[in-house]
């Protein structure tokens, strides 16, 4: 089994057509491998955007159909709104991850939250019960399949170049440095994104900034962040005490805090906190989600010295 490549992570809306100009407007996003597109089987309206080698999913229910709240994203949609949905990432045998799961305890579904109790096909795509491992997470093999061709950075042909942003955007960045999740016990969260998931840990700290306590797993090439609040009033917090254990921010690895700053005012986007490393925009100008931009490096993480 092989947790790989990170696929997406998903930004949750009531307004695509307006987060996706935003995401142009602001970021140059990368496009072309799936945009507009409507999937019948979960009732919902998405594209596929690139920010350095990161994939951004826009996502909204698809609310011209009758039953769109009778499906997951409908109802993720009608109980949290606009927030950050889940993770997900490339496997080489979903079967097998369906494997590790079930063997732990983890219920998986498929398309459109149908309960599987069947090993499926390495090929399929299979969602975990985000009760289950504190947030909603996917995985799916692309192999031989259409993302296999369509995802710039799985086929040379499309020439991706993952430096684009660092060489021709002011946000600077090469992608995601790592992405929160936010739990109420950071031991059980360990175990499942460490011991079950057969991911790696990193690194143990606390942040005054976001009031938290952290632990750094890595998952394939991606750095999942656990965070305990520990202080009343943060963003983390907060977000905790209305939602419960979720997927609650973005870190991406910039080059120069001040300079993105600069570039983000001119765009309406407000700071919220800062220290010497990491900003947090606020999320009531980015769609209802927290960014952070950061220069610092996850020790012994894939952005060391990015």
């Amino acid at each position: 089994m092989a947790i790989g490549k990170l696929f997406h992570i998903i930004h949750m809306t009531g307004d695509l057509p307006a987060l996706e100009a935003w995401y142009d407007d602001v970021f140059s996003v990368g496009r072309g491998f799936l945009d507009h597109n409507y999937m019948e089987g979960e009732r919902r309206d998405a594209s596929l955007v690139l920010l350095g080698d990161t994939v951004i999913e826009p996502i909204s229910p698809a609310f011209r159909v009758d039953d769109w709240d009778k499906f997951p994203l409908g109802r993720f949609y009608n109980r949290f709104g606009q927030h950050w949905h889940s993770v997900a990432w490339y496997t080489d045998d979903a079967g097998e991850m369906w494997q590790r799961c079930v063997d732990n305890g983890i219920r998986v579904y498929v398309e459109g939250g149908v309960l599987t109790d069947q090993r499926p096909d390495p090929a399929s795509a299979i969602m975990t019960h985000p009760k289950d491992t504190i947030t909603q997470l996917e995985f799916m093999n692309p192999a031989g399949g259409p993302l296999e061709e369509w995802d710039p950075r799985l086929n040379p042909a499309k020439g991706f170049d993952p430096e684009w942003w660092i060489k021709n955007h002011p946000v600077k960045t090469p992608g995601l440095a790592y992405t929160t999740i936010l739990t109420k016990d950071l031991e059980a969260a360990t175990k499942v994104y460490g011991e079950i998931l057969g991911g790696t840990l990193l690194h143990k700290g606390s942040s005054e900034l976001t009031g938290t306590e952290d632990v750094y797993v890595q998952l394939g090439d991606t750095v999942v962040q656990l965070s305990k609040p520990n202080a009343d009033g943060t963003l983390a917090a907060n977000d905790l005490e209305a939602n419960g254990e979720i997927h609650h921010a973005a870190a991406f690895r910039v080059q120069d805090l001040d300079a993105t700053k600069e570039y983000f005012d001119s765009k309406g986007i407000a700071t919220l906190a800062r220290d010497d490393d990491t900003l947090i925009t606020d999320p009531a100008t980015t769609h209802g989600v927290p960014f952070r931009w950061t220069t610092w490096d996850v020790p012994g993480g894939p952005r060391v010295h990015a």
